[in-house]
């Protein structure tokens, strides 16, 4: 996976009406649910996803842990 700012923003912006994205990190963790929230213009912050997972809990992923992006709704 490129981990090229703008193609990880192009990406993650397509699936944004999906609402079952699966992020896989670089650690092994696997998130699936919605995406929640995309965050890459606040000054001093690193980029990230938010995705909210069917218990209703938002985990935070930053860009540089991401390893895939999966869209199961497009399958």
């Amino acid at each position: 996976m490129a981990n090229d700012f703008f193609s990880m923003m192009e990406k993650l912006q397509s699936m944004l009406d999906s609402e079952d994205v699966e992020i896989l990190t670089n650690d092994g963790r696997s998130i699936r649910g919605k995406i929640d929230n995309l965050r890459s213009t606040q000054p001093f912050s690193k980029p990230a996803v938010k995705i909210l997972g069917p218990d209703g809990k938002v985990a935070k992923i930053l860009f540089s842990d991401i390893k895939e992006m999966i869209d199961h709704a497009k399958k």
